[in-house]
């Protein structure tokens, strides 16, 4: 008797549209995080490698702006695969910060590096270029752990809230030189 009651119902339930559950991408996003330090250490080098001397000025400015840029595309890329992704296992999870927190000590190298060079970006003029590239890199890379808290364990992301102190820390101190504060 009772399935005959829903019998006329059945049709409905099949026409409705099927949502299906987000995949989870931590693959996806390990893997760019992987990028990601490849990204840093390639800027950490080019700003080593900058002396702004007369012939090396365009060269090396266009390896460092190369190299920022290849950077802030791969942070927005990884956003984009994060929030695209479904929430992360407890594995997935301890996974993806343990690769975020391997990043903390290169990018504050990476900015360190910036923050000695300021007085060689100064003299050639290229100061405020590079202090526009800090500022969009900080806001790009505070999106990411943005996204990344919403989709990580409530145990990781209080580790991701502690690591982003650290980088927002140094992107502050770095800043702060260029706005010559």
């Amino acid at each position: 008797m009772r399935f005959a009651t829903l019998l006329p119902i059945l049709p409905l339930t099949l026409a409705l549209p099927h949502v299906p559950r987000q995949q989870s991408r931590a693959a996806d996003v390990l893997q760019q995080i992987s990028e990601l330090s490849t990204s840093v250490a390639d800027l950490t080098a080019a700003v080593d490698d900058f002396d702004g001397s007369l012939l090396g000025l365009l060269p090396q400015s266009l390896k460092v702006i190369a190299t920022e840029t290849k950077l802030d595309a791969t942070i927005l890329k990884t956003t984009s695969t994060v929030k695209m992704s479904g929430n992360f296992t407890d594995a997935e999870s301890t996974q993806v910060v343990g690769a975020l927190a391997g990043l903390v000590d290169p990018i504050s190298k990476s900015l360190d590096a910036l923050k000695a060079k300021y007085p060689t970006f100064k003299k050639v003029l290229e100061a405020p270029i590079v202090l526009l590239d800090l500022k969009i890199l900080k806001k790009h890379t505070g999106e990411l752990i943005t996204a990344l808290t919403e989709k990580v364990t409530p145990s990781s992301a209080s580790l991701l809230t502690i690591g982003s102190q650290i980088i927002n820390k140094a992107f502050d101190d770095a800043i702060a030189v260029y706005e010559g504060s």
